[in-house]
């Protein structure tokens, strides 16, 4: 009975609020640690080594450095590709930027000057006299002040 009112006694014990919110902190806390050390792994491109599995610094170096060349190689087509491209699209623009240009050169010349002045449209026909009158030379007129 001894054996009984043990367990007994720690199954009550376990149902206790305080003890369910210890162990629920203390969970927490050990998944927060865990998470936080698997960002940072994960940041530092290791991941997490297994515990079980033991690799020789030399076979882990002669890894890196294949994973490295390789990794190297790809950016430098990747960025050579960019390049390219990037090459390529500015020629593009470069040349509908000169096809641009000569076709608003082109719309202009069709176009013409541009004039500015009054406009005197010529008067309609049923506006217009016949026999223009020619025009009487002004009299002078002189004006004399007197003075008294």
């Amino acid at each position: 009975m001894a054996a009984t009112s043990q367990f007994a006694s720690r199954y009550k014990k376990d149902l206790s609020t305080e003890a369910l919110r210890t162990k629920v902190a203390r969970r927490k806390s050990i998944l927060q640690k865990e998470n936080r050390h698997k960002l940072f792994e994960k940041g530092r491109q290791f991941g997490l080594a297994d515990v079980n599995v033991q690799l020789s610094k030399e076979r882990g170096i002669s890894e890196l450095k294949e994973t490295r060349e390789l990794c190297s190689q790809e950016n430098s087509n990747v960025k050579q590709s960019k390049m390219n491209e990037r090459k390529e699209m500015l020629q593009r623009y470069k040349e509908e930027k000169e096809l641009r240009k000569l076709l608003e050169q082109r719309e202009k010349a069709k176009k013409g000057v541009f004039k500015v002045g009054l406009y005197r449209p010529a008067a309609p026909g049923f506006l217009a006299p016949e026999e223009p009158a020619a025009a009487k030379p002004r009299e002078k007129v002189i004006r004399v002040i007197f003075s008294i």
